[in-house]
This record gives structure tokens, sequence and C-alpha cells, in this order.
């Protein structure tokens, strides 16, 4: 386990309740988490969990971090049509 800061948070969504995060971990590592659970918590896996309904990808910058949040905003976006 990795004890992290949040960064920026976008809370409902892709849906009410879920959350798109930025983290920043305490080895220094920067992760881009999303769902119910990791968004919210003060420590999570220290490896990529991409299964489930949470999940953590983590990089090893805050740029990577950020477009790794992006490219899956966007892709949930496209996928409604909008």
């Amino acid at each position: 386990m990795v004890k992290v800061e949040m960064l920026e948070i976008r809370e409902d969504f892709p849906v009410r309740d879920e959350a798109y995060a930025i983290l920043r971990g305490a080895d220094g590592r920067y992760a881009f988490v999303w769902g119910p659970k990791y968004p919210y918590a003060d420590e999570v896996p220290a490896q990529d969990v991409k299964n489930g309904a949470s999940g953590i990808e983590w990089c090893n910058t805050e740029d990577e971090a950020r477009a790794a949040m992006n490219r899956a905003a966007e892709a949930w976006e496209s996928g409604r049509g909008n």
C-alpha cells in the first residue's frame, strides 16, 4: 500500500457517487484513479488495478496521470455520443 495525496478530483463522474482523480504517492509516483473507492482513499495498492469498479493506473509523472484521466474521460463521453 502507498499513502497518497489528492491533487485533483472530478466528483460524480462518470456517474453519481464515483470519481476520477489524480493522486501523488508518497513514493513519488502519480496515479489516475477511478470509481467509488480509490479516489477517496488515503492509501491505495502499490500496483496497477485495472479491473473492477475502482481502478488505479500508476504513472511516472503528473502529466502522464492527467493524460490517462483525460483519455478515460474522452472515451467515456464519446461512448455516450457526446
